[in-house]
């Protein structure tokens, strides 16, 4: 697992519970865009500024999510460890895309690849804001880590 993670400098785990099988009898689609929530939250908190993310009305702005997009590549069964590498791809003027990769443990195989495309919102004028600067420093300096 260790060689397939690499690459990432956040790594978020999940098990796979019994209840997020459907009727077909592997994973519902639906969790693994569960999974990415955590994963992109467990993102922004490593890179320090996580505290934005809980007290929006406090603080200048915060992420939200604009679109999302999911690959799957393998079925998923329980009983499975998923481990999910979450990284920046590309810093765009009013967005981050995020990129995250999930492994199974079972399997030692990539099963998914989940997109997340993160404008920055100001609560306080309602709108999307470019990309601060200072947002931008800390995923460059948690990106070469």
């Amino acid at each position: 697992m260790k060689e397939l993670l690499k690459d990432f400098n956040v790594i978020t785990v999940v098990k796979v519970r019994w209840g997020d099988m459907d009727a077909y009898q592997h994973v519902n689609n639906v969790i693994y865009v569960n999974w990415g929530e955590v994963a992109r939250i467990d993102y922004f908190i490593a890179l320090e500024s996580g505290a934005f993310l809980f007290a929006p009305n406090k603080l200048k702005y915060a992420p939200i999510l604009g679109f999302q997009s999911v690959k799957y590549i393998a079925p998923l069964v329980y009983p499975d460890t998923i481990h999910i590498g979450t990284k920046t791809e590309e810093i765009k003027d009013d967005r981050v895309v995020l990129k995250s990769f999930y492994y199974s443990e079972n399997t030692k195989k990539l099963v998914a690849i989940k997109t997340h495309e993160v404008i920055i919102f100001d609560y306080k004028t309602n709108q999307k804001i470019l990309v601060p600067e200072e947002l931008i420093f800390k995923i460059n300096n948690l990106e070469k880590k």
